[in-house]
C-alpha cells in the first residue's frame, strides 16, 4: 500500500491506521466507566491481544511461509497481520478480563472493539489518508541489462505475472529481499530486478558475489523508475499482472509469506 508522506518522510500506512484505531479505542474505553487502573489494564492488554491474535491467525493461514522462515513470526515490524485475528484476540481478552462485570458493560466493551476493528479495516481498504496512489501502468522507459542489452520497461508484460524489485546493493532490506526471492523463485512468476542509481560495476559485483540471477537484471542509473513511482526509499517490490498492470506493491522489506503469496500461480 502507498506510504503517507510527511514532507519528504514516508510513513507506512498500516501502523498509522492501527494507531488511529488504538486512539479510537482509548476514547471509547472511557465510556465504560471503569476504575482508572482497571481501564488501563484492559486497554493495554487489548492492544497486546490484538497484536498477538492478528499475527497468529496470519501464521495459521500461511504455515508454509513460516516453516521456511520461522523467525519472521517475531519480526513484528514486517507485514503479516490478519484483522479477524485481532478481533478474536481482543474479544477473548475482554471476556476474560472483564468477566466479573455486568453483561451490559461487557457488551459495551465488545461493541467498542468491533467499532475499532471496522475502522481499521475501512482505513486499510479505502486508504483514506493516502493522498495519491501509485501509477497503474509502467512508464515508457528503456533501461539496459547488465550485459548492455536495451530493454523497454513496457515490454515486461507477458503471459504470466512478474515481480519487479527496485534495489541497491548498499540497502540492507534490498539485500534480504533479493535473497528471499532467490530462495522462493518459481516458474509462476518472472522476476525482474532494477538497480537504482549505482554503477554497472557495483550492481554486477554484488549479484555475482551472491550468485543472484533473475529473468531480467536491469540498471536505472538515473533512478527514473524510482522517481516515476515517487518512492524515496528502497526496496520497492511491484507485482504486475499478465498485462503489465500494477496489482500490488510493497515499500521496504517484504516478508516471506507476502512473497510466496505473490509467487503463487493462483494469485
Amino acid at each position: 500500500m502507498p506510504p503517507i508522506m510527511l514532507g519528504h518522510v514516508p510513513l507506512p500506512p498500516a501502523p498509522l491506521y492501527a494507531f488511529v484505531a488504538a486512539l479510537a479505542l482509548l476514547a471509547l474505553g472511557a465510556s465504560l466507566r471503569l476504575p482508572r487502573t482497571r481501564r488501563r489494564q484492559w486497554l493495554s492488554g487489548t492492544l497486546v491481544a490484538a497484536l498477538i491474535g492478528a499475527r497468529l491467525v496470519y501464521i495459521a493461514l500461511h504455515p508454509e511461509a513460516y516453516r521456511e522462515a520461522p523467525f519472521e513470526a517475531i519480526t513484528l515490524w514486517q507485514s503479516g497481520y490478519h484483522p479477524l485475528g485481532a478481533l478474536l484476540g481482543t474479544v477473548a481478552w475482554t471476556l476474560w478480563r472483564l468477566r466479573d462485570l455486568p453483561a451490559r458493560q461487557i457488551r459495551r466493551a465488545t461493541g467498542a472493539l468491533v467499532t475499532c476493528s471496522v475502522l481499521w479495516w475501512g482505513l486499510n481498504t479505502w486508504q483514506t489518508l493516502v493522498v495519491e496512489p501509485l501509477p497503474v501502468n509502467l512508464p515508457n522507459l528503456t533501461l539496459k541489462a547488465l550485459d548492455g542489452t536495451p530493454t523497454s520497461i513496457e515490454t515486461l508484460a507477458s503471459a504470466s505475472p512478474r515481480i519487479v524489485v527496485l534495489w541497491r546493493s548498499d540497502c540492507r532490506a534490498c539485500r534480504r529481499t533479493l535473497a528471499r526471492l532467490t530462495e522462493l523463485n518459481r516458474d509462476a512468476a518472472n522476476v525482474v530486478t532494477v538497480n537504482e542509481g549505482q554503477t554497472l560495476l557495483q550492481a554486477a559485483r554484488y549479484l555475482d558475489a551472491r550468485g543472484v540471477s533473475f529473468t531480467h537484471d536491469l540498471r536505472d542509473p538515473q533512478q527514473r523508475l524510482q522517481a516515476y513511482f515517487g518512492m524515496p526509499e528502497l526496496p520497492l517490490t511491484l507485482r504486475l499482472d499478465a498485462h503489465g498492470r500494477l496489482r500490488d506493491y510493497q515499500m521496504g522489506e517484504i516478508s516471506t509469506a507476502h512473497l510466496m503469496r505473490w509467487l503463487s500461480p493462483t494469485t
